[in-house]
This record gives structure tokens, C-alpha cells and sequence, in this order.
């Protein structure tokens, strides 16, 4: 709008731009709406959720403390189970090894004791051998008697090293401590299966066979022929 002065009176005219103007605002807001809308206006195939759907609720505080106690206490357990298969397999390799040393120090003192015992039988065969009759020469008898002392001296150092005879002669065959050379046969009224005859003595050295027997086992006669 125009305000004029003419003959000395104001005089109020409209613009001519007025009109263009105010059809330009009115287009534009229209756009805007339309824009508004198009943005809200869900995709094909999208349903429009309201806006206090859309977030899931939250875990409350006490229940992420929960969840976190029972997750350490599944990796506490599996610490536990780690430790106590730990431990049992070191116990077993010590077990192991405590076997390993005493098979391994058994091995080298069992074969030192076995030559001694080729020395003991030696000794024996000799004394065996040596005729002590009323005619025997001093010399011999004190040969003997020396050979006798060492013989001794020998079974008593084998003894208190853990070495001792097996008794064989009259018991009953035992493949764990005798070793059957021969079949010895007997009378019907003696035992069968038992130890008859003893080639060679055999030792034990604590609670293992150091030597196993020598024997012959008897048997009957009537057996022994068929």
C-alpha cells in the first residue's frame, strides 16, 4: 500500500506487488506442509510405529549386575577346573618320575648284585669241591676254611643289602619265583608239582626276584612214563 499526498490530502493506493507477493508465501508454505508430510509418511511396506514403541526398554541396573556375576562365575569355574587338572597332571609326573628313578637306580644296584651272586656260587662250587677227610693236608683244610670265611662274609654283605635265598626245595612250583629246568619223577606217596631238586639258588633283593630258582619238579613215575 502507497500513502500519496495530492491537493493536500493523504490519499492510500495498494501496490500492484502485493498481490504477486503474498500468492508467492502462500506457495511456499504450502510446500513446506507437503514437504512434512512426504517425510512422515512411512515407506511402502513400513508400518508408522509411535515414537514410545520404537526403543526397546533397558535392563534395569541390578539386572547387568547379574548377568555380570554369573559371567565371572563361569570363567571362575573353568579357572577352577584348568587348576585342579594342573595339579592332578603334576602329581602324575612326579609319580612318573619317582617310578622312573627308582626302576632306574633298581636296574643298576640289581646288576651289580647279580655279579656278586655269580661270585657267591663260586665260592660255594669251590667249597664244594674241596675233600675235608681225615686225611686231608693242613693246607687244604686251611684253603677251605678261608674261602668258607669269604663265602660267609659275602652272604652277610648281600643280606644287609636286601638280598635273600629263596627257599625252594619241598614248596610248591611258583613260576614267579622258580624257573623248571627238569621234571624229577617220584613215588606215589611224595607230592606232585612240588620242587625236587635245586639246580641253582635263586635270590630276592626286597620284594622283587633278583634270581628266580633253578629247579626240577616232581612228578609220578607212572606219569612220567606215559
Amino acid at each position: 500500500m502507497k500513502v500519496s499526498l495530492t491537493d493536500g490530502k493523504y490519499s492510500e493506493t495498494e501496490s500492484e506487488n502485493e498481490p504477486q507477493m503474498d500468492m508467492q508465501e502462500n506457495e511456499k508454505a504450502r510446500g513446506m506442509s507437503a514437504d512434512s508430510e512426504e517425510a512422515e509418511a512411512p515407506l511402502p511396506g513400513e508400518e508408522l510405529i509411535p515414537e514410545e514403541q520404537e526403543e526397546a526398554p533397558k535392563p534395569s541396573e541390578i539386572e547387568v549386575l547379574q548377568e555380570e556375576v554369573a559371567l565371572l562365575g563361569q570363567q571362575l569355574q573353568q579357572m577352577r577346573d584348568r587348576y585342579v587338572r594342573a595339579v592332578a597332571d603334576l602329581d602324575n609326573a612326579r609319580k612318573r618320575a619317582r617310578q622312573a628313578i627308582s626302576e632306574a637306580r633298581y636296574q643298576a644296584v640289581g646288576g651289580v648284585l647279580l655279579d656278586l651272586l655269580t661270585l657267591l656260587d663260586n665260592f660255594e662250587r669251590a667249597m664244594e669241591t674241596v675233600d675235608l677227610g681225615p686225611d686231608a693236608p693242613p693246607e687244604t683244610q686251611a684253603v677251605y676254611h678261608g674261602v668258607a670265611l669269604i663265602y660267609r662274609q659275602l652272604g652277610e654283605i648281600l643280606e644287609r643289602r636286601g638280598v635273600k635265598p629263596i627257599e625252594a626245595m619241598g614248596q610248591p612250583f611258583d613260576p614267579s619265583r622258580h624257573e623248571a629246568v627238569t621234571r624229577v619223577p617220584v613215588d606215589e606217596d611224595q607230592e606232585e608239582g612240588t620242587v625236587a631238586m635245586e639246580m641253582q639258588k635263586g635270590y630276592m633283593h626286597g620284594d622283587r626276584v633278583l634270581r628266580p630258582s633253578r629247579v626240577g619238579v616232581a612228578v609220578h613215575k607212572a606219569a612220567e612214563d606215559t
